[in-house]
């Protein structure tokens, strides 16, 4: 499932169900496990904090639950999937979840993306240009609908290629056209190198220098006021601040770009490799590599919440506010004899 950022490449003739040993698929559960665990904790209280709580309803934390939806969406339709598709041969889920599955996750994958665009744009007006109101409500509403808009537009090619293998057990395979000179292979690799460029290298550069922007804003801007009158212990707090800031701004890029560039490298150097690889490389890449990248791709869903929720002052208040209530309404319910 290579298009769908998972991969099945395997021949129908194997020895045993499982692809690794029994300690490997251990490790593998349980890491896959918790980055579930934390993905659905921390962005279904992103999405409480932001919806029931009225002061954190504005442009910026509509954009953070917009990446939460999205990382949510990842870590339903696609960790389960991808865990069991990178430790056990075959596609036990049938015909309709091999479409749907890898359509999902191309569409929770580029909306994350796209969004993370969408706030690094939201932060570079609201700092470099503070006075005026460049992101407007409803511009944020336009701005959504045009993510999931591409986002399942460049997955359409997914539920036209994908399709069940009737060997034993079944497989979730790909067969892409031919037209002309292009060969199927050809298509198979233009929709990754397409997938590659819209979901992660443009992201990237754009990221990478508007968040540079910022931090040179950030950094260069004087203080309100004659900096004479202002006191070394002044001076000090709002270096303090300003270093908060461009660090957190340095983690989102470096997390951004650690996270999706193994998988993404793993997709393009398979593609290029022939048919006929030999089992060495199939036991290696397929069997271990790929879902070590597809962890990597995952973890930054789950820190996502971390980075734009925890970081935040306003945040951490939600959450203890939405955790508070949680406890307080528990306590309230009546026990039964």
């Amino acid at each position: 499932m290579n298009v769908s950022l998972n991969t099945t490449s395997l021949t129908p003739q194997h020895e045993g169900l499982m692809k690794q040993t029994v300690p490997v698929i251990v490790l593998f559960v349980l890491s896959y496990t918790l980055i579930f665990l934390f993905c659905m904790i921390g962005n279904t209280l992103v999405c409480l904090v932001v919806v029931k709580l009225p002061r954190m309803q504005n442009v910026t934390n509509y954009f953070i639950l917009n990446l939460a939806v999205a990382d949510l969406l990842v870590a339903v339709f696609c960790m389960p999937f991808t865990l069991v598709d990178n430790i056990v041969y075959g596609w036990p889920f049938g015909v309709v979840m091999c479409k749907l599955s890898a359509a999902t996750t191309v569409i929770s994958v580029v909306a994350s993306v796209l969004t993370l665009v969408a706030i690094a744009v939201d932060r570079y007006c609201a700092v470099v240009h503070p006075t005026k109101d460049i992101i407007t409500l409803p511009r944020m509403v336009q701005s959504i609908a045009i993510i999931w808009l591409l986002a399942i537009l460049i997955a359409l090619p997914v539920i036209f290629v994908k399709r069940e293998e009737p060997y034993n057990p079944p497989l979730c395979t790909e067969e892409w056209p031919s037209y002309g000179s292009w060969s199927s292979r050809d298509f198979q690799k233009m929709f990754s190198l397409t997938l590659f460029v819209f979901s992660f290298v443009g992201p990237l550069l754009i990221i990478t220098i508007l968040y540079m922007r910022i931090a040179y804003r950030i950094w260069f801007r004087k203080a309100p006021g004659d900096e004479r009158n202002v006191s070394e212990q002044a001076r000090e707090t709002a270096t303090k601040k300003k270093v908060k800031v461009i660090k957190m701004l340095i983690v989102v890029v470096v997390v951004f770009a650690l996270s999706w560039l193994p998988l993404h490298t793993l997709i393009l150097v398979d593609d290029a490799m022939p048919y006929s690889v030999d089992s060495v490389y199939s036991v290696v890449v397929h069997g271990y590599c790929f879902p070590v990248a597809h962890w990597l791709s995952y973890f930054n869903s789950c820190v996502n919440p971390i980075i734009y929720g925890y970081f935040n002052h306003n945040f951490r208040t939600g959450f203890k506010a939405i955790l508070i209530r949680s406890a307080r309404n528990r306590a309230s319910i009546p026990r039964r004899l």
